[in-house]
């Protein structure tokens, strides 16, 4: 603290020099002990402002990337309302916006505060510029012709901003004390752009001289302005320092006179925006109107950050009931700023500007009018320079308690939050996991179930049906019918025997096809079946709540691919498998086998019944060669009848008979073969028919994928309808698997989609907690070091 020295003045008579009163130098030390405590409070609020700013920052982000931040609800805010991070809804009501926020989604009430904070960084960015500013701005405010130009004309002493009944401010107008910033230099700045101004380079300004203030008033009332331009009026205070504000020899203040709320909606929000730039508002308020709206909605706002609003009541002298309208103006400021209410006696002032203007020199000593201005003015110094913690810090310790406030409140709100769903997802947890777990291994179990009843099936019908087809190519072998809906033609004459032999084949192909409809018939009753008892296996493991569409099995839709290019529809032959051979009439070949090869080892029942029909005539045609029973021949017993015939033909008596012998067999021989033609035909189609199918000779069609297989077949023809049978049965059988596959598929999506979710939500409902609760802590200690900064 500097040293306090005594200063001498010149008394009323020559050569006497009087002592300072000690109320002097105690002034002096007190003014210079307030500034030590400003610096100090001043450094203090910096600090908190950049440990504010860093919270903040990190609150929005956290907001914006990890955790979309939970706004309080009617309930909550009730009991703790926002004020700096408030939703402004513009609801009217505080209750309907706490409605409206309740009803909203979670993402859009997290971009609206997201905005919030945006706009409370820029705050916090121009608070601490502000309050570094060795410079004191002091806003002059108000209604529309409430006497602002006419309330600074007052304090300056002089006519300097233009008055008039209608609005004349339509411009911000700085006023700065032109011995300190403008080398004693009394003009005008007209700046169009703040951020390029420079004053030492005249291409940012236009310089105006003070006589000139009233024409660049009108000049810029008539134009359209997106953004107010800035007046700079650099004048000189006539008063002497210990009453002026400008030239005070302490701080730099500059008066900003600026236009009227409600003149139009750019110069009133152009207002609003520059209050975050201002240490101290003096509002100006006429005495006949009271606040209006835009008056209370000014204060509230202000008040929210400078606690302290310095008001002027002007042309207070007009009105008769003066009680009645300090009453009521006081009230109005206890709403509206209560702390500036608990020191009226300093902040409320009840004046009359126009009559100090316009009142003689001579006069003003003994007015009651001056007396009551010269005690405003007298507080408003004292506010604004010996109080300068008050007028200048205090706003930001203001703000930042509020912002704080707001945060710590929002922080455990969400901590809240944050354990509640931390606790919710433990508990879906608890539950979605065993469900998870309990869905896949229901799905195992009925797979297995499913897979066995899809093979014991296939393997059924397989075997039925190669069974089936194999004893229908047995019974056509003996030319009998294979399927009773199927009958043989009648015989029609030996004219009429090829065309009986094709009628024969013909028909046993159609028996054929018949018996393996009937094998398609049994497969799709088989199908049906096991799809059902599939579907309620596998339903039966299924969880409840699983709603998936069931597939309709339609048993007409098997078998409906036949194959193309084919005589008989999905019996799979060619159309060459009903032309007629030779062999049909007359088996030839297949006599001359079985009286060649014929053999126990090789005996088959249709080679039996030929070696019977074939005894007779060769008994009256070589008398000498016999059959014993139903023994086949073989060659040696052909050499000894050949032997025997030989020794015969020898005989003289033989010889005479022979050739009458030998035309009666030959006449019984050609009998017998056409009398015996109807029962001969059909053997030998049939006997041809199952020889081509069971080889699967090129009257059969054998699928390409499974050609080589049915190659080494014994029974091509049985074991290919037995294949066909079983891919059409075992595709069914898997569509309907496959349902129940998909449902399962479906049932554990579902459930450890819930696990994941759940997972997530614990993870992040943790690392919020933990990142709340360190922000909390941060912000209480901030909020411990603003509280000691005044």
């Amino acid at each position: 603290m500097a040293s306090v020295s005594l200063e001498t003045k010149p008394t009323s008579k020559p050569g006497v020099i009087e002592e300072v009163p000690s109320q002097a130098l105690s002034h002096a030390a007190t003014s210079e002990m307030n500034q030590e405590l400003y610096m100090e409070g001043r450094d203090r609020l910096v600090t908190s402002i950049d440990a504010t700013n860093e919270i903040l920052s990190g609150l929005r982000q956290f907001n914006k990337d990890q955790w979309v931040l939970r706004y309080p609800t009617k309930a909550s805010s009730e009991s703790m309302p926002l004020s700096v991070l408030r939703l402004d809804l513009k609801l009217g009501a505080a209750q309907n916006a706490s409605t409206l926020v309740d009803s909203m989604e979670k993402s859009t009430v997290g971009q609206l505060l997201e905005e919030r904070m945006s706009r409370s960084l820029q705050h916090l960015k121009n608070l601490r510029v502000r309050i570094t500013d060795t410079q004191s701005k002091v806003l002059v405010t108000g209604d529309l012709n409430a006497g602002k130009s006419t309330f600074i004309n007052a304090l300056m002493r002089r006519e300097l901003v233009p008055t008039d009944q209608q609005p004349c401010t339509s411009v911000f107008c700085e006023i700065h004390d032109a011995v300190r910033d403008n080398e004693d230099r009394e003009e005008v700045h007209l700046i169009r752009d703040m951020a390029s101004y420079d004053a030492k380079d005249p291409s940012t300004f236009e310089v105006r001289g003070l006589d000139e203030l009233e024409a660049v008033f009108a000049e810029e009332e008539e134009r359209e302005h997106t953004e107010l331009p800035v007046l700079k009026v650099f004048c000189r205070d006539v008063q002497a320092a210990k009453e002026s504000l400008l030239h005070n020899g302490a701080v730099d203040i500059a008066l900003i006179d600026a236009p009227g709320l409600n003149q139009d909606s750019v110069k009133t929000t152009a207002l609003f925006a520059r209050e975050e730039e201002i240490d101290v508002v003096v509002f100006v308020v006429s005495a006949e109107n009271h606040f209006t709206l835009s008056a209370c909605e000014f204060l509230q706002n202000a008040s929210n950050e400078k606690a302290y609003v310095f008001v002027v009541v002007n042309k207070y002298d007009q009105i008769r009931n003066k009680d009645k309208c300090r009453r009521r103006v006081l009230e109005q400021i206890r709403e509206l700023s209560p702390r500036t209410y608990e020191e009226a006696e300093e902040l409320v002032h009840f004046v009359d500007s126009r009559s100090v203007c316009d009142m003689a020199e001579e006069a003003k000593e003994l007015s009651d009018q001056v007396k009551r201005f010269e005690n405003l003015e007298q507080n408003l110094h004292d506010f604004v320079l010996r109080r300068r913690a008050k007028s200048k810090l205090l706003p930001a310790k203001t703000y930042m308690d509020r912002l704080l406030s707001d945060v710590m409140f929002l922080v455990q709100l969400n901590e809240q939050a944050a354990r509640s769903d931390l606790a919710a997802a433990r508990r879906d947890l608890s539950k979605s996991r065993p469900a998870l777990e309990k869905c896949e291994t229901s799905a195992v179990k009925a797979q297995r179930l499913v897979e066995g009843e899809e093979d014991k099936v296939v393997s059924a019908v397989a075997q039925s049906t190669e069974e089936a087809v194999a004893l229908a190519l047995e019974t056509i072998g003996r030319g009998e019918s294979a399927h009773a809906s199927v009958t043989l033609p009648a015989y029609p004459g030996l004219f009429s025997l090829w065309q009986y032999a094709q009628d024969v084949r013909h028909a046993l192909l159609e028996s054929v096809q018949a018996a393996v409809t009937e094998c398609e018939t049994l497969a799709r009753n088989a199908t049906t079946e096991a799809v059902t008892k599939i579907s309620q296996t596998g339903e039966s493991f299924l969880p409840k709540d699983v709603d998936v569409p069931k597939r309709v099995f339609v048993p007409e839709a098997m078998f409906a691919k036949k194959p193309e290019n084919t005589m008989f529809t999905g019996l799979g032959v060619s159309t060459d498998a009903v032309a007629v051979r030779l062999t049909d009439l007359f088996d030839v070949p297949h006599h001359f086998t079985v009286l060649i090869g014929a053999n126990e080892s090789k005996k088959t029942p249709e080679n039996d019944a030929d070696s019977q029909a074939l005894v007779p005539s060769m008994t009256i045609g070589l008398g000498a060669l016999s059959l014993v029973g139903t023994q086949a021949f073989n060659l040696k017993t052909i050499a000894e009848a050949i032997v025997r015939v030989t020794d015969l033909l020898g005989s003289r008596v033989v010889r005479r008979w022979a050739a009458p012998v030998l035309f009666m067999v030959g006449v019984g021989a050609v009998a017998w073969v056409v009398t015996d033609l109807p029962n001969a035909v059909p053997r030998n189609v049939g006997r041809s028919l199952k020889h081509e199918l069971m080889n699967g000779h090129s009257v059969v069609h054998l699928p390409s994928n499974s050609a080589a297989l049915l190659r080494h077949s014994s029974n091509v023809f049985a074991t290919m309808h037995g294949m066909r049978t079983t891919r059409e049965v075992r595709k069914v059988l898997r569509l309907a698997s496959w349902d129940i596959q998909e449902k399962f598929r479906v049932a554990i999506a579902q459930r450890r989609a819930d696990v994941q979710k759940a997972e997530a939500q614990e993870k992040l409902a943790s690392a919020a907690l933990a990142w709340l609760t360190e922000t909390a802590a941060r912000s209480a200690s901030v909020q411990t070091q603003v509280a000691s900064a005044l």
